[in-house]
């Protein structure tokens, strides 16, 4: 019987309310019979709901707290918990899906317990905290003893860090990885595939942008982009920026022109991608960007501003701008105006997707898993 922990990114009850319950996410080629989510917060849903993250396995949520600053004592009260109920269910693998608090506890724990630890990086921390400004003492405080200690440790501690791009690898080394696996998020091309008449389009073309409504996903040069063309940009997600951004567009007079969809679920997610047009993406900061390699998968020509790892994921299948609305208003009109070229890209980019499945990637982190438990013998 194979077990997995897993801490992880944030709670199992958050991905369900955003529709970010995959089938198998965290159960790679079905290789495990078990898998244990060890969850940092206090009250966590229950396992029937979530059951597809472990696809035939059993599944199991303990949520343990986090701690809090003002209480830093906490700490080795949560670690020492987090140690025995790691050592009770005596996994396999522990694995840990960012390089902070969740990150640090994985890697103490499978080093105290000689058990192998993955720690995965889906963002760059580092540049994060340059584009987030964060005004409260404690949250700067937070951010402090992650850089200085957690991200450190859990990083040249764990037995494999995975990086999600090439990207991320050179954050990986500054901060003392030794076994590096560069295994791109998970796209299944199957669920997205579709057969599209690039010669056709929406009567008032169709612009479609995935991603949080966060600062650093800089939907705001999208919305500006759009304020002189006859498009419809469409919004997938929420965020502290909605109200903003949604104020914005009426400052601009373009409400009519733009519209915000919360949250989709991801089973339903491909249909917004087969009703675009085009599909568009102004990032600060990204560690892959997976609506734009789902975006791909669905034959989609696809525009990015010139920050990696957007073009890295692209891989010269789409347009390459600079982070201005103006750039994105040239590409976008470039696009609406040349069939063939929509074509053309889409084409190309479905192409590149298939390189990336989430096929191959699922099998990539099935076989680590395989050769980490075969290690340990």
């Amino acid at each position: 019987m194979k077990r997995l922990v897993v801490f992880p990114n944030d709670p199992v009850k958050d991905y369900y309310q955003k529709g970010e319950i995959k089938p198998g996410y965290f159960n790679p080629g079905k290789y495990f019979d078990e898998i244990h989510i060890v969850s940092l917060c206090d009250g966590e849903i229950g396992e029937d709901k979530v059951q597809e993250l472990a696809g035939k396995a059993e599944l199991k949520i303990y949520p343990v707290g986090s701690f809090s600053l003002k209480r830093p004592w906490t700490f080795w009260r949560l670690r020492q918990n987090v140690l025995k109920l790691v050592s009770s269910i005596d996994p396999h693998v522990i694995r840990a899906s960012n390089p902070k608090l969740a990150g640090y506890l994985a890697a103490f724990c499978g080093k105290k317990l000689e058990i192998p630890s993955v720690v995965s990086l889906h963002s760059n921390p580092d540049e994060l905290r340059t584009i987030r400004v964060d005004t409260t003492l404690a949250k700067k405080v937070l951010e402090f003893v992650s850089k200085r200690f957690f991200e450190p440790y859990s990083i040249s501690n764990a037995t494999r860090t995975i990086c999600v791009s090439q990207f991320l690898t050179s954050y990986a080394a500054r901060n003392g990885a030794g076994n590096v696996e560069v295994i791109y998020n998970r796209v299944y091309g199957s669920q997205f595939y579709t057969q599209r008449n690039h010669g056709q389009m929406n009567s008032r073309p169709r612009i479609l942008s995935v991603g949080r409504l966060d600062l650093p996903k800089n939907q705001e040069c999208l919305i500006r982009a759009v304020q002189n063309l006859d498009a419809q940009l469409i919004l997938i997600g929420d965020g502290t920026r909605y109200d903003y951004l949604k104020k914005l567009t009426a400052d601009l007079a373009i409400s009519e022109k733009v519209t915000f969809i919360r949250s989709v679920p991801h089973s339903e997610i491909q249909r917004y991608y087969w009703e675009a047009d085009v599909f568009a993406m102004s990032s600060f900061s990204e560690g892959f960007c997976i609506p734009v390699l789902e975006a791909m998968a669905s034959a989609l020509p696809v525009v990015v501003n010139n920050k990696e790892p957007l073009p890295e994921v692209l891989g010269g299948t789409g347009i390459v701008v600079e982070n201005t609305p103006k750039a994105f208003e040239r590409a976008f009109r470039q696009l609406i105006t040349s069939g063939e070229l929509r074509g053309e890209l889409g084409e190309k980019a479905r192409k590149r997707a298939e390189e990336l499945d989430g096929e191959i990637m699922e099998e990539k982190e099935a076989q680590l898993y395989r050769t980490l438990v075969g290690a340990r013998g």
